[in-house]
């Protein structure tokens, strides 16, 4: 049974994997770890609109709602979307498929997401996006779980800066927050 991350697992096993691994938002450790990158972000980059796109547990819209940002969580996964919601991270609510549906925010961040995606999809998704910024974040490394897990689209830095300037975004920073091969775009 294929999920909506696009591996064999269904949605309520890869929540649960999530959950038994500590990705939840009682986890103060995985909180503060997003309240360091959106404060780190936020020096950055001028904004007011954040928008979480594929945003899992909500741990990222979370720390941009306590910032005082607007905050628009978007998921497909129902089991994150119920947990997001009944735990209030945003102030708006998307259960979509987000490569196909309008998305505007000042930035728009999707972390640990992409490699879950095709290019194909993918484009219509970026040609869907209207922001300033983009903060993004896909494992560059292989597993042994990868099909299990939905990672079929595995690009290393240079690949995927290539990949946004095809959609008219240009490499701001390189940062390390949330990992350490995260990038933050301009749109040019």
């Amino acid at each position: 049974m294929e999920n909506s991350f696009g591996g064999l697992w269904d949605d309520k096993k890869c929540f649960d994997y999530e959950m038994a691994n500590q990705i939840r938002l009682d986890n103060e450790g995985f909180v503060n770890m997003f309240r360091a990158t959106a404060k780190q972000i936020a020096e950055l980059v001028d904004f007011k609109t954040f928008a979480d796109i594929g945003g899992g547990v909500g741990t990222y819209s979370l720390a941009m709602k306590e910032l005082d940002k607007q905050v628009k969580y978007y998921d497909l996964n129902k089991y994150h979307f119920d947990y997001a919601r009944q735990h209030n991270v945003a102030h708006k609510y998307f259960q979509c498929d987000i490569t196909e549906t309008k998305i505007k925010a000042d930035l728009v961040a999707c972390i640990e997401v992409m490699e879950h995606i095709t290019d194909f999809k993918l484009h219509r998704m970026l040609d869907n996006i209207n922001c300033n910024y983009f903060h993004f974040s896909s494992t560059p490394h292989t597993t042994t779980w990868d099909d299990e897990w939905g990672h079929i689209n595995i690009k290393q830095e240079a690949e995927w800066i290539a990949f946004f300037e095809l959609h008219n975004y240009e490499l701001l920073s390189k940062i390390e927050v949330p990992t350490t091969w995260s990038l933050l775009f301009k749109k040019k």
